[in-house]
Parts: structure tokens; sequence; C-alpha cells
């Protein structure tokens, strides 16, 4: 169960947000883009969902802190705190997460520590890097201490660039294959995003974005995601700035729904890059 949580709850994160079913290559490259770094403070609310009735709802947040820049590296943090309501009891859940990826989107350093009901029920770490053959996994958690994915997969990061490049070149769409450790440390997400018209209508006065990105245009996105046997995992639709802040965020599962809001925003100033 706890495993399943886990899972459910690292959609809503960042749109580093994703989806897709069985896709050829990406024609968007990100090569010039470079992320924003953000702290971006997020509103969860759990629903029911009527495929499982144990699940009676609960509440959250999460914190989400990118920094760094392509002629350097990235560094991603998200923290999460939940109160899930089940049938039979209340599940604390607080996770911890870190991504620091190189700036070509070839080498990858997680780790993850999930604790449920202040027991520790997850703490693994990955170093990834990207070969001519393929990722190469390097865990003491993989049986053997390494393991290989197939050719074709990018890194998260690297994919968050290329989702605003596709978005800034005003693309109809977006798939791609991901490695995904949030999930587990040998999980590849299939995704594909449909961009959608402009958002109409101004942020309330006062709402975080507001007071930061001013009118910038905002757009809605749909994504789709799946494993990497093509079974479905969630439906996401948000509403979000070409630099990848988020506003709302409707992710729907198979087991819950999770509606996230954008409750806080700050966006340091950019690294200087010259490349």
């Amino acid at each position: 169960m706890t495993t399943k949580l886990r899972g459910r709850l690292e959609s809503a994160s960042v749109v580093l947000a994703l989806i897709a079913a069985g896709v050829g290559p990406v024609s968007a490259s990100p090569a010039g883009t470079d992320l924003a770094p953000r702290r971006m403070e997020i509103a969860l609310r759990f629903e029911p969902v009527p495929q499982n009735p144990q699940f009676k709802g609960g509440s959250g947040r999460m914190v989400i802190d990118l920094s760094g820049s392509r002629c350097t590296e990235y560094k991603l943090h998200r923290s999460t705190v939940a109160k899930l309501q089940f049938e039979g009891g209340t599940i604390n859940l607080v996770s911890e997460a870190t991504i620091t990826e190189n700036g070509e989107g070839t080498q990858l350093a997680f780790a993850i520590t999930d604790r449920v009901n202040g027991e520790v029920k997850r703490q693994e770490a990955v170093v990834a890097r990207k070969t001519p053959d393929g990722i190469v996994l390097t865990s003491r958690k993989l049986p053997g201490g390494s393991m290989q994915l197939p050719k074709g997969i990018v890194l998260p990061i690297h994919h968050e660039r290329m989702a605003d490049a596709a978005l800034a070149d005003k693309r109809k769409s977006l798939a791609v294959k991901i490695y995904n450790p949030e999930d587990t440390l040998t999980s590849i997400d299939q995704i594909v995003y449909t961009f959608g018209a402009e958002a109409t209508g101004s942020l309330r006065k006062g709402h975080p974005a507001e007071q930061i990105m001013g009118n910038a245009p905002r757009y809605q996105v749909e994504m789709l995601r799946k494993d990497k046997a093509g079974k479905f995992r969630v439906r996401e639709k948000l509403v979000r700035f070409a630099n990848g802040v988020f506003t709302t965020s409707d992710a729907l599962f198979d087991n819950m729904r999770i509606r996230a809001s954008l409750t806080g925003l700050k966006l340091p100033p950019q690294p200087l890059c010259r490349q």
C-alpha cells in the first residue's frame, strides 16, 4: 500500500509531471532551454474514486526547490507531507527526494526517503549514466549492484527542459520516455503531452503567480502517463506557464485523485549561462 501511495504522490509533485503511451522518437530539442530556478509551495487535496472504496481522502503540502543551470548542473529537492484517511485508519506520509542532474542530461544522482507514521519505509539512492547502449544504473539496492535500461530514455530534468522547449515552440504535442526513479529505481514512464489553448481570465489579485509572473501567458496542458508495459498510470490536467511553473493540477489515478494548487512561489535570479 505505501509504495503505491508514494508513487501517486510523486506525480502531483512538479511538472516534471508527464505521461504517455507507446511513443516514437522526440523531435523537440532542449539544447538552448534553461530551466528557471524556482521554489514552489503546493497544497494537495486527495479525493476518493469509485474503484477504491477503502480510500476516504486526505490533504498535504509539497515544496519543490530547483536550482542550477545547464552550464553547471541542476538540483531538484522535493518534500511532501500528507495525511491520508483509509477505512482502516490514517497514514501520515513524509517524503524527501533529491535529484542532481548534469546540464547535458547524461548523468543523474537520486536519493529518496519515505516515512509512514514515523517509520522509514523506503530509503534508496541510485546513480544513472547514459551510454551509447542505454542508461546504466548503479545502486546497492539493485541485484548485483547495477542494471542497464534500454536506449531512447531521457533523464527527468532533461525531460522537463524538453517540455518547456515544446511549449515555447507552440507545439501541439510531445511524446517521450523518461526514467522515473521516484516510482522505483528501475521505472520507465511513457508520456504524451497535449498542449492546449492559452488559459483565459486573470489570476486573482494576490495569487503568488500573479505577483511574480504578472501577465505572462498560461497554457492548458494535458499529460497521459503509462508505465513501460503500457499500463495506464495517470491522466493529469494542468494550467502552467512556459517556464514550468503551474497554478493548478488535477491528476486522476486508478486509486485516487489528487488536486494541487500553487500557494507560494519564488523565482531566484537565473544563473548566467554563456553556452
